[in-house]
């Protein structure tokens, strides 16, 4: 596309346009992406033109809206408010593309998941980042995770490629709200609930509403209520009633590990600070932990708790390592 709008609202309807466009190119996909993370006005413009499709797929003959769209393309009127111009340029460039969005959600549906290129997001070590997606969606990504989120069609859809996040969903009946991870998928509608992938399984944790889950691998199916923890990995799935809470902690800064291995401990404080714990024993990194730690200076938290112990000790630290030996 050419040049773009320095204001989000103007330059959010013309990659509206641009994208529904026949001749939109990857590269334009591609730039859509780059333009919409580059900053939360764009996030923002993209997120209320978008619900304003839907409710000019309500009231499309409506008219008001009627006149409202004659109105954005009358050049010798004066320019309507700015809080006008998303709905105004939204019902312009709906009808420049089939008449209503009702055919922008069968052109969706007909196709893959969605037409134009997914927005990625991703975190780097030690820092969790709160996104609104563009449905109105509250997402929060953990420290060294990665999801991809698709532009709003019949479902919204993210995918999950590292890492985890949690939902507070926006309610829209219509449109079904699905995660993706490891072969797995979560439905929901109007929900809080929490996705997290490791190379060798996937937990999901719901705290409000419900959700269903649908194991590709595994061949079944399986709808959680509030405070479920559902384990996916290659012995089937585990479902515990409680654990929930403990397992989206981090949001609040807590990891919570019950007689889990250190290896294990010591690969997820690592996610949260660049001061990066070894075990330079075997045995030791089999040895189990239970215990919460904080996300912040929980490396040093954990050095002491096994000093006193007896189970470990400090071998060798600065700012960037941390060694844990055996207690001799």
């Amino acid at each position: 596309m050419g040049s773009v709008s320095r204001d989000p609202d103007a330059a959010a309807a013309s990659w509206y346009a641009r994208l529904h466009a026949d001749d939109a190119t990857p590269a334009d996909r591609v730039a859509f992406g780059q333009w919409l993370s580059a900053d939360d006005e764009h996030d923002r413009a993209w997120h209320e033109l978008v619900s304003t499709t839907r409710i000019l797929d309500d009231a499309r003959s409506d008219p008001a809206l009627l006149a409202m769209v004659a109105a954005a393309r009358d050049e010798a009127r004066p320019a309507p408010a700015r809080r006008w111009w998303p709905m105004a340029a939204a019902a312009a460039v709906l009808l420049s593309i089939g008449g209503t969005a009702a055919l922008v959600v069968d052109r969706y549906a007909a196709g893959p998941a969605t037409q134009v290129a997914d927005t990625r997001y991703a975190t780097p070590t030690g820092r969790v980042r709160h996104i609104t997606l563009p449905d109105g969606t509250l997402m929060t990504l953990d420290a060294e995770s990665a999801v991809r989120v698709a532009a709003p069609g019949a479902t919204r859809r993210v995918a999950i490629d590292r890492g985890q996040a949690f939902f507070k969903v926006a309610h829209d009946a219509r449109h079904p709200f699905i995660v993706s991870a490891g072969g797995n998928s979560v439905t929901a509608l109007g929900t809080q609930f929490a996705v997290r992938t490791a190379a060798d399984r996937v937990v999901v944790s719901l705290v409000e509403g419900s959700v269903r889950v649908d194991s590709r691998t595994m061949g079944r199916a399986m709808t959680l209520v509030p405070g479920n923890r559902l384990t996916i990995d290659r012995s089937g799935l585990q479902l515990t009633s409680a654990g929930a809470d403990t397992a989206t902690g981090w949001r609040k800064g807590e990891l919570t590990f019950e007689a889990t291995p250190l290896k294990e401990v010591v690969a997820e404080l690592n996610r949260y600070s660049t001061q990066r714990i070894e075990l330079t024993d075997n045995h030791l990194a089999n040895r189990v932990f239970s215990g919460v730690l904080k996300t912040d200076g929980g490396g040093n938290a954990l050095a002491d708790a096994l000093s006193a112990y007896g189970i470990a000790r400090v071998l060798y630290a600065d700012k960037t390592r941390l060694a844990l030996a055996p207690q001799s």
